[in-house]
């Protein structure tokens, strides 16, 4: 078994709880990886982009909290979350590994009335992805290395959030390629845009009412 982490170093920024019918963003960081800024900063910024871009589509936009992302750091190291078996297959196993570090310590739900929760796990291994759902959206490394602005063309990240933002809001996958972000349109970012009845679904569904 890997042992436990030392106590918490100071790149940990976690306060009280933040106001409710907000979101909530969470960059874990496996005990043994450097602390690096790049990574909250980063997606502190895509974030911002996110919520920029649903006030665009759709009138109204999520609050965000201060500090934008809650640094934590995790129990375990790298290795630990990218290969300890948790859901059907690997693609899961780092994100599920952190969703349930994350729900332990911090007194989550899945889903929570409370807030839309966002996490992010410098941590990977083969196959690895992640997903949105039920007010959640959890993704592994190479999310918070496109955060970070060290894989690529930010314009992947944003439409990324969007898109999964768009499942932990309550849309389901386009089942084609139709110009949504809800699509793989959104790789074309910020060239996407939503159509009428993904936005009455975001305003009427279950987290309808984070929207101000």
């Amino acid at each position: 078994m890997t042992p436990l982490a030392p106590v918490a170093d100071a790149s940990d920024v976690i306060q009280a709880a933040p106001p409710e019918k907000t979101v909530r963003v969470y960059w874990l960081r496996p005990y043994d990886v450097p602390f690096d800024q790049r990574c909250p900063d980063g997606i502190a910024r895509v974030m911002r982009e996110a919520q920029r871009y649903y006030k665009q589509e759709l009138g109204k936009t999520f609050q965000l909290n201060s500090p934008v992302v809650e640094v934590v750091t995790g129990d375990r190291d790298r290795s630990w979350y990218e290969n300890t078996p948790n859901g059907p297959d690997r693609y899961w196993w780092s994100v599920f590994n952190m969703q349930q570090e994350l729900i332990r310590k911090l007194g989550l739900g899945a889903p929570d009335s409370r807030w839309i929760n966002v996490g992010e796990v410098s941590a990977e291994g083969p196959g690895a992805g992640g997903g949105g759902g039920n007010g959640w959206v959890i993704l592994s490394g190479h999310d918070a290395d496109g955060d970070a602005g060290v894989n690529g063309p930010m314009n992947r990240w944003y439409g990324g959030m969007v898109h999964e933002l768009g499942h932990a809001f309550g849309l389901p996958d386009s089942t084609y390629t139709d110009g949504t972000p809800m699509s793989a349109s959104f790789y074309n970012y910020p060239n996407t845009h939503f159509n009428e009845q993904q936005k009455a679904a975001v305003r009427n569904g279950r987290y309808g009412g984070f929207l101000s």
